[in-house]
């Protein structure tokens, strides 16, 4: 049994239902069908790319406090 691991970018529709544990993904606006997990992700390196300039940015701004 492989373990689950939340995409912080996954969100839950709201109003729609397109099936169980479906929703869709913040990373392109939610034009990709997704089912919360990092390790099912139709564009794994795109996220890993998009995550760490995130990361860069929140550090970037951390050292100007």
């Amino acid at each position: 049994m492989k373990e689950e691991e939340k995409c912080p970018l996954y969100r839950k529709p709201e109003g729609l239902s397109f099936g169980k544990g479906v929703g869709y993904c913040d990373f392109d606006s939610g034009s990709t069908i997704c089912e919360g997990d990092v390790k099912s992700c139709e564009k794994p390196d795109a996220l890993k790319r998009y995550l760490h300039a995130k990361l860069d940015d929140m550090e970037d701004k951390s050292r100007w406090k």
